[in-house]
This record gives C-alpha cells, sequence and structure tokens, in this order.
C-alpha cells in the first residue's frame, strides 16, 4: 500500500516525532499593531504559556524544557505549562483543548502530528501558536500565514536540510571514505526533513563523474525519485568510485525483520553510516567497537558527545538547546501587544540550521557554550528583541545569526 503524506504523518507522530517542514520565507515589514479585538497583556502580569510535545523523555527534549522551565522562567514574567508526550493528532487535540479550557495566552508546539488543526483550535480561541525547531510547510504557510494569531515558525527549511545531507556526506568524500551506508529514518513515513537530507548525501556522492542515483546526478530528481518510491533502493545506485553497501529505515525496534536489517547493515562493513537522524541512537552498540563511523544529523547531547569521544559519531549536524529562544521572544511580544509580522501582515517563516561538530573539541566547545545556567540565547541577548520597537528586519538578521561564529566569535 502506498503511504500518503496523512497516513506518513500519522505514523511520524505515532512514534513521538516532530516533523520539521519547509516554510516559504516572508518578505520584510515591520512590526505591527495588536491585532484587532486583541489588546495584548501589559508587560507587567505572567504571561501564560503552554508547550506542545511529541517527545517528552529525549536528552534534546528535555535540554528543550530545562531551558524554558529553568532558564526563561526564572528570567521573563512568564510560565510554562508542558503537556504530556502526545502520541497522535487526537492526544494534540485534547491537549489543546485543556490549554485552551485552563486560560493559556499561547501555545508554543513541538508535536505535529495535525499543526493545521492545532492552527485553527488557537485561533478560534484568540490564542497565540508558534512553532518550534520546524516551519511549516510552502502549502501550510500560504494558508495560516494570514492568521492574527499565528506568531509563526522559526527552524530549517527544506533548503537547509538538503544543505546538511549534503555537507555530512562532502565531509567524508574528503576523508577519502568510499563505502558508505544510508540510515533514512523517517523516509518511509514521507518526513521532508529526513527526505531532503537523505537526497543531499546521495546528491553529494553524484559529484563524482561516474556516481549517480536512479541515472541522475540532480539533486531535485534524486528528491523526486525518493519521494516516488518512498524508500532508498540500493540498486538504483551506480558508482566506480563509491559502494553503497546497505540501507535501513525506520524504528521498528520491536520487529525481527527490521532487526535482521539493521545486522545486515553492520556486516556488510560500510566505513561510514550516514544518518538522516538518530543514527547513534539506532546503531551505537551495534557498530561498538567495530571501526565503522556514524555521522548524524541529531542534537548536542551528552550521549552523542560520549558518542563522538569513543570515535563512533565523527560528525554531528545538531540542534543546540537555546535555539528555541527567538521564538519564545517573539511568542512574548505578540501576547504582549507587539507582534513581529511580515509584509501584508503575515506570520514568521525564518530559517535556522544547525552547529556542526567534526571533532571532539568542536563538541565540548558548543556544549560548553550552551547550557541552561549560561545559553546562547541568554536574557541580555533576547531583551533587545522584546518590546514594541522591534522590526521584521532586525529579528530576521538576528534569527539568521545563528551559527557559533555568529554567536561567540
Amino acid at each position: 500500500m502506498k503511504i500518503t503524506r496523512s497516513t506518513a504523518l500519522a505514523v511520524a507522530a505515532g512514534l513521538g516525532l516532530s516533523l520539521g517542514l519547509a516554510a516559504c520565507d516572508s518578505s520584510g515589514g515591520s512590526a505591527g499593531a495588536a491585532p484587532s479585538g486583541d489588546a495584548g497583556t501589559d508587560a507587567g502580569e505572567t504571561v501564560k504559556m503552554c508547550v506542545l510535545v511529541s517527545d517528552a523523555t529525549s536528552s534534546e527534549a528535555l535540554g528543550f524544557k530545562d531551558y524554558y522551565t529553568k532558564y526563561i522562567q526564572a528570567n521573563y514574567n512568564v510560565e510554562f505549562t508542558y503537556s504530556e508526550e502526545l502520541a497522535d493528532a487526537d492526544a494534540e487535540k485534547r491537549a489543546m483543548e485543556n490549554f485552551i479550557a485552563s486560560g493559556c495566552q499561547a501555545v508554543i508546539s513541538f508535536a505535529s502530528g495535525d499543526r493545521p488543526a492545532q492552527l485553527d483550535m488557537a485561533e478560534d480561541a484568540g490564542i497565540y501558536y508558534a512553532v518550534a525547531t520546524g516551519t511549516l510547510t510552502d502549502e501550510q504557510y500560504d494558508e495560516f500565514s494570514s492568521y492574527e494569531h499565528y506568531v509563526g515558525a522559526i527552524g530549517p527549511s527544506l533548503d537547509i536540510e538538503r544543505q546538511a545531507g549534503y555537507d555530512m556526506a562532502r565531509h567524508y568524500v574528503d576523508a577519502g571514505k568510499t563505502k558508505y551506508a544510508i540510515f533514512g529514518a523517517g523516509v518511509p513515513f514521507y518526513i521532508d526533513m529526513h527526505i531532503a537530507r537523505t537526497a543531499g548525501m546521495l546528491a553529494a556522492l553524484a559529484e563524482e563523474p561516474s556516481t549517480s542515483y536512479a541515472g541522475t546526478k540532480d539533486y531535485d530528481a534524486i528528491l523526486g525519485t525518493i519521494m516516488a518510491d518512498g524508500t532508498i533502493k540500493l540498486d538504483k545506485f551506480e558508482s566506480d568510485v563509491y559502494e553503497l553497501t546497505g540501507y535501513l529505515e525506520g524504528w521498528n525496534f520491536g520487529d525481527s525483520a527490521w532487526q535482521a536489517s539493521m545486522a545486515s547493515v553492520v556486516s556488510s562493513k560500510p566505513e561510514v553510516i550516514l544518518a538522516a537522524g538518530t543514527g547513534f541512537a539506532v546503531f551505537g552498540a551495534a557498530v561498538s567497537g567495530s571501526g565503522i563511523e556514524i555521522g548524524d544529523i541529531d542534537a548536542y547531547t551528552d550521549e552523542n558527545l560520549q558518542a563522538m569521544e569513543a570515535g563512533t559519531v565523527t560528525y554531528l549536524a545538531g540542534k543546540f538547546t537555546s535555539s528555541i529562544g527567538p521564538i519564545f521572544v517573539a511568542t512574548l511580544n505578540a501576547v504582549q501587544g507587539n507582534p513581529i509580522r511580515g509584509a501584508a501582515d503575515t506570520a514568521l517563516a525564518l530559517e535556522q540550521g544547525y552547529w556542526v561538530a567534526e571533532s571532539v573539541d568542536d563538541f565540548t566547545a558548543y556544549m560548553a557554550a550552551d547550557t541552561v545556567e549560561h545559553p546562547a540565547y541568554d536574557k541580555a541577548t533576547l531583551d533587545p528583541f522584546v518590546g514594541p520597537d522591534v522590526t521584521y528586519e532586525d529579528f530576521e538578521d538576528f534569527v539568521a545569526a545563528y551559527s557559533y561564529t555568529d554567536l561567540f566569535l
């Protein structure tokens, strides 16, 4: 049976995943007045923000929560209320209903089982809504960008996801590696960010003259083939230089066939497993001591640091914990009557990418630079963007300067 986008979203939500989907960029404009009929909240009042989560237990999720509840809440007049771990769209709807009934003034969402339903519920209730660590699809943005209570989204676009996959594969190509396996993560569930990353990996390999995927070297054509097939097919990879030894996708840990496929990937003895996400979580134990390296797109966590110290993970493109600071500021401004809007009074759609670690030194520097006690986006960094005088252009420039070099060097 062909997996549709609706099926994919439902499956991904059931797996506890938060999708990062692409959106078009808003064009410039100035911060507008509070929406009609909404007088905003006095800056001296405590703002009640509620947070939807599909993942409540991973190191990344716990880090995000600590930043909001231990740092932001201690430094701003705001109170955060978190949902339980939401397994599907129905659970998201119930959580939204509870948030609305309990008087939440804004919702920041890390859950993506049915974002359109969340947006409609927030708009109908007259509470603000923002997307953290992701963006909407182009089609969704066109539909919802004019909602007066939609604050917007800040996260990786599909262009950033493509580049992340390309840069990771290129790193190993430049290091002389020739035998690869790929972990496609959510490719079969049509998770756009994982498909874009995987297509970027293959496009990087296809820069070598003899190498192609499905007879093409073009990223868009490779992407289209993956979308049509709903998977990666090893027999479509051709090269005189590189070998694609194996492929795995999904997270069916309890399934014996999936376990056998994972074992087959490891036994094919690639030099590197290129992972579209959660690579170490899936393969870490299986490749321990084998000399197989993992390139991953994940998060800056203690577990991934230990994996890099052990030489298992040798490349990581990851989100940093306080990267969710700008979307908080945008949401706070909206609640307080100072929304930051794009041209034609549209919601934010801003890109924010990854920090890339190619060594233990990189990784430890990033971890030290972004702690709960002293986050990269601390109060001093965020405060200039709180209040009535923030323009769209200034906020866009602020969000765009997210790299470690931008923030610290």
